[in-house]
This record gives C-alpha cells, sequence and structure tokens, in this order.
C-alpha cells in the first residue's frame, strides 16, 4: 500500500479550532474478534466521513487537550488529523507534557476494530523506540487506554450520497454513523523522502535501514500479526482481478493481469523457502522522513531521533539525506522480508531522477545486504522482480479503483503519473538482464 502518517497536511480542510500522513490501510485489522481474514470489496464505503470539527470534538472529550488548529492529512481509507494542542492543557492526567509538534488522530475505517491488531501494531512501535527508530508513540485517552472504539456521527456525505455537497448532505437530515477506531499519536517531524533527491547513497541508506529495522524486531512474535492480510498485502496479489474494472485502457489491464498471473506461477510456489519475520508493510517514499545528513555512509542504519549537526546545503535538493523517521505502521504484519525489499524498490524507482530507476534495486539491494551480511536467498532472488511489479499493479490498480469511488481526491492517483510508463519498461526488460545490471551496482558497493 502507497499510504504515510506524515505526509503534507491539505490546504483545502485546514480549520481554525473554533475552528501517521496517508494510511493506505484497506483492512488491517478484521472485524472485531474474528480470526478470519477479511478483505476489501470493491463498492465498500469504509472510510469514516467526518469534518476537522468532529475530529476537534473527539480530541477534546477522549483525551481531554485543548485543540488550537487542526489540519486534514491524506489518507486512502482512514481519515487522519493534525492537531495542536495548547501547551497549558491539564486536561490528561496520562500527558505531563505537550508533544511540541503535534499529533495524529487517527480515525481507522470501519474494518479495522480489532483491537488486539492494534496492540501489536503499538508494540512493534515500542520496540522500535526503545532500539532507536524515531516513529510515532501512542497517547493515552482520559481513561488510561491508547485506543477506543467510539460510535460516530458522520456529518460529511459519502460516496453513495451522488455527490452532495456538504451543506446539502446537512440540510438533507440524513444520520449516518459508524463504530471506528480512535487514536493519538506523537506528530514525527521530518522532510518526506518523496520531497528529496534520491542519489546512489540514499537508497543504499534506505535498504540498510529497512535490513536494520527488520533485525530489530527479530524475535517480535504476535498473533495478529500473523493473522493479518489486507489488499494491500502482496499476498492478496491476485483479489487484485476483482478491481480492475476501474481500469479503462484494456492494455494497462491486461498488464496487470499478466503480472497476476507471473505472481501465482513465479512466487506462490517459492513461499516455502522465503525468509520471515515482522514487516512493515509499507515503506514507501510518503512513509519514511528524512534530513540533511552528517554521518558518514556506514553509520546511520537507524532511524534515529537523536539530534546532530546539520551540514551546509551546498548541493540544492541533490544534497545527501538519511533515515530520520518511520511512519505508518498500518500494514504491520509477519510475512516475508522480501515483501518490505519489493515493496521499497518499487516506491523508490517511481520518484527516481538522478539514478536510473532500472537501477534503483541494485543500490537498495547494496545497502540491504551490507547489515549482518543479509543475502536474499535463491527464490527470494529470482522470484523479486514479480514481486517489484506486483506492487506496481496493486498501487495503480487500488489507486484507480479508489479514485473512481473519490474522483475530487487526486492523491489516490500518485502512482499513476509515472507508474503505467515506468511499469510498462520494468515488465519488459528481461529479468537475466534487470538482475545483472543490480549485480553489477552490490558488487562495485562491496568494494
Amino acid at each position: 500500500m502507497s499510504k504515510p502518517n506524515k505526509t503534507v497536511a491539505s490546504s483545502t480542510t485546514t480549520a481554525d479550532v473554533k475552528d501517521d500522513r496517508k494510511i493506505k490501510a484497506t483492512n488491517n485489522n478484521e472485524c472485531e474478534n474474528s480470526t478470519s481474514v477479511e478483505l476489501t470489496r470493491p463498492g465498500q464505503q469504509i472510510r469514516p466521513a467526518i469534518s476537522c470539527e468532529v475530529a476537534v470534538g473527539l480530541v477534546e472529550r477522549l483525551y481531554g487537550l485543548k485543540v488550537l488548529s487542526v489540519s486534514e492529512l491524506n489518507s486512502y481509507y482512514d481519515h487522519n488529523f493534525l492537531v495542536k494542542i495548547d501547551p497549558q492543557s491539564k486536561g490528561n492526567p496520562f500527558v505531563k507534557d505537550i508533544w511540541p509538534h503535534g499529533y495524529v488522530l487517527k480515525v481507522l475505517n470501519s474494518m479495522d476494530t480489532r483491537e488486539d491488531r492494534i496492540d501489536a501494531v503499538h508494540a512493534v512501535q515500542r520496540i522500535l523506540s526503545t532500539k532507536g527508530f524515531n516513529c510515532p508513540q501512542p497517547i493515552l485517552n482520559i481513561k488510561g487506554q491508547d485506543k477506543s472504539i467510539e460510535d460516530i456521527v458522520y456529518d460529511l456525505p459519502i460516496e453513495s450520497d451522488d455527490k452532495k455537497s456538504t451543506a446539502e448532505f446537512q440540510e438533507s437530515g440524513v444520520i449516518r454513523h459508524g463504530r471506528h477506531v480512535v487514536r493519538l499519536l506523537t506528530f514525527v517531524p521530518g522532510r518526506l523522502l518523496v520531497e528529496v533527491t534520491y542519489t546512489p547513497q540514499l537508497l543504499r541508506r534506505l535498504g540498510r535501514n529497512l535490513r536494520s529495522m527488520h533485525t530489530a524486531l527479530e524475535g517480535f512474535r504476535h498473533p495478529a500479526l500473523e493473522q493479518h492480510r489486507s489488499i494491500w498485502s502482496l499476498d492478496s496479489v491476485p483479489q487484485l482481478l476483482g478491481f480492475t474494472s476501474a481500469i479503462g485502457d484494456h492494455e494497462k489491464r491486461r498488464l496487470i493481469e499478466d503480472i497476476v498471473e507471473a505472481y501465482m506461477k513465479e512466487v506462490v510456489p517459492k513461499k516455502n523457502r522465503f525468509q520471515k519475520g515482522v514487516i512493515h508493510g509499507d515503506f514507501n517514499e510518503q512513509n519514511i522522513l528524512v534530513r540533511k545528513a552528517s554521518l558518514s555512509e556506514g553509520d546511520d542504519s537507524t532511524a534515529s531521533s537523536q539530534p546532530r549537526p546539520q551540514p551546509q546545503d551546498a548541493f540544492g535538493d541533490q544534497s545527501e539525506h538519511e533515515v530520520c523517521g518511520i511512519l505508518d505502521f498500518g500494514d504491520t504484519a509477519f510475512s516475508f522480508y522480501l515483501y518490505d525489499v519489493a515493496i521499497l524498490i518499487m516506491y523508490a524507482m517511481l520518484d527516481s531522477k538522478v539514478v536510473d530507476f532500472l537501477d534503483v534495486g541494485g543500490y537498495v539491494l547494496a545497502g540491504y545486504m551490507s547489515v549482518d551480511d543479509r543475502t536474499l536467498n535463491e527464490a527470494e532472488f529470482e522470484a523479486l522482480k514479480v514481486c517489484v511489479a506486483s506492487r506496481y499493479a496493486q498501487s495503480l490498480t487500488m489507486g484507480a479503483y479508489t479514485h473512481s469511488l473519490n474522483p475530487t481526491n487526486e492523491y489516490l492517483l500518485m502512482s499513476s503519473k509515472n507508474g503505467w510508463t515506468q511499469l510498462k519498461t520494468f515488465w519488459t526488460t528481461p529479468k537475466d538482464q534487470l538482475y545483472d545490471r543490480w549485480r553489477i551496482i552490490i558488487d562495485a558497493n562491496r568494494q
């Protein structure tokens, strides 16, 4: 899923009080306490339709904090808000000091109500924080809970309201509501990866950071992580065929079908040889924060929150950067490390302007394999190209489908700007030729 915690606040939805970021989560937590897998279905309305005013009420009622300002953040199926709190707020006995950077209010989609799933995600975030990674941390509400399930009345129209304006919907007298998990997390400051130039060194750092995160979570197990699946999991690639009707172009639709077929033939039979552990599940350009680098190439293996001296930016956008934060753990699962690697490569390819996008995988792998001599085994390496293409297919298909339900949300089409052209080139590049390019880069970076 491209899906973030830290995305740019929408300028059209900022509200003055009195006036994770994009979580592309679909069904990150299946319904209630069921252990069955449940995926988003075509036509299903699960996103909470609420305004900034409702968000303010939730923060003040549930968390006892006085809101100074609120702005909506990009999201797929959840509703996220950046809120700034009055530093003098004293209404929550569990909040001693107000976080100066603000908080993110997350109102999860109606499928994400499994509390054990959220407990597992919070545990992952806390483990990473103790090991030097900078990521959002959950805040306790006035009852001492890090989440609650709320019956929320919608004050905005949904897709089925036939393009009613907000005023028309509110005047209609129709009352809709839904049960949603509500959480408040610290807002992590930093610059989104997508906003900077991807140099070879930064791509290596991304790969190394991903591997360091995998290492930090080794040994952690939770039943909810092992049960988790969503339409954005690479395990769910075959489910894309139920959403391709949103792709109007026959040639593009056929490309997606070819990739799904290749996934079934070249990935599924190899799964029993893939290495497993806790993965992020959506390690993309919207979920990674960076800052100007000040360390030597081998020193920045974690997204550290520790302040460091910043160098002069003598090269404009091409100055070197390092990872300083990780966002949006809504797709975290106990799954195949290969999936995280493929997801990172795909999204880094999508926005690579200095490095040839076909070479991106080589630099990411060079960084990933530099930590503890980590390598992909033969089965993983052979399946990597199809996994990368499968993530393109997911992003483009689900972006088109979700945009068909919400045509005003251009954020949903971010991947399509370069994605279709890149995917066609990537898919038609012979695997041996592509892997030879990557091996040359990996070998060069070992010297």
